[in-house]
C-alpha cells in the first residue's frame, strides 16, 4: 500500500477550515481578525507593549502595511478596547479584556469541539511535523 504524503493542500485545507471557523466567531462580535490578533497579543502578555512592538507584531503577523495597523490600533482605542500610558505602551481596558475574554471562550469551545476525539499523542506529532515542514520549507526558500 502506497501512502501518499501531507502535502500542501491538505494544510492549506486545514489552515482554510480553521481560519473559515475563526472569522465566523469574529464576525458574530464585530471583530476582524486584524483586531483579534491585537487582541490576543495584549490579552496574553504579562505587561504592556508598546505601540511600535504591536505595530510590528501585526505587520508580521498578518503580512499587511504599517499604517494599516496602525488603523487598527487607532479603531480598537476608539472603542475603548485598549489605551496608552503616557510612555506610549498599550494595554487592555476593561472592556478590552471581557472583549478578549469572551472571544477567546469561544475559540478555545470551537478548538475543543475540533480536536474531539483526536488522540493528544497525535495531535503532537502532526504539531511536529508540521513544524518541521515548515523548517523545511523556510529554509529551501532561503536556498532558492
Amino acid at each position: 500500500m502506497i501512502i501518499t504524503p501531507l502535502v500542501g493542500v491538505d494544510i492549506g485545507a486545514a489552515a482554510k477550515a480553521i481560519h473559515s471557523l475563526l472569522g465566523v466567531i469574529l464576525d458574530t462580535k464585530g471583530v476582524t481578525l486584524a483586531e483579534w490578533v491585537a487582541l490576543r497579543t495584549l490579552g496574553t502578555a504579562p505587561d504592556r507593549v508598546s505601540q511600535p512592538s504591536l505595530r510590528d507584531g501585526l505587520v508580521l503577523a498578518l503580512d499587511i502595511e504599517p499604517r494599516e495597523a496602525t488603523a487598527v490600533l487607532c479603531s480598537l482605542e476608539e472603542r475603548g478596547l485598549l489605551a496608552y500610558d503616557g510612555y506610549e505602551q498599550a494595554g487592555l481596558t476593561a472592556d478590552g479584556r471581557a472583549q478578549y475574554d469572551d472571544l477567546y471562550a469561544g475559540v478555545v469551545g470551537v478548538t475543543a469541539q475540533v480536536y474531539a476525539g483526536i488522540d493528544a499523542s497525535e495531535l503532537a506529532t502532526t504539531r511536529r511535523v508540521l513544524a518541521t515542514v515548515a523548517a523545511r520549507a523556510a529554509e529551501l526558500r532561503s536556498e532558492i
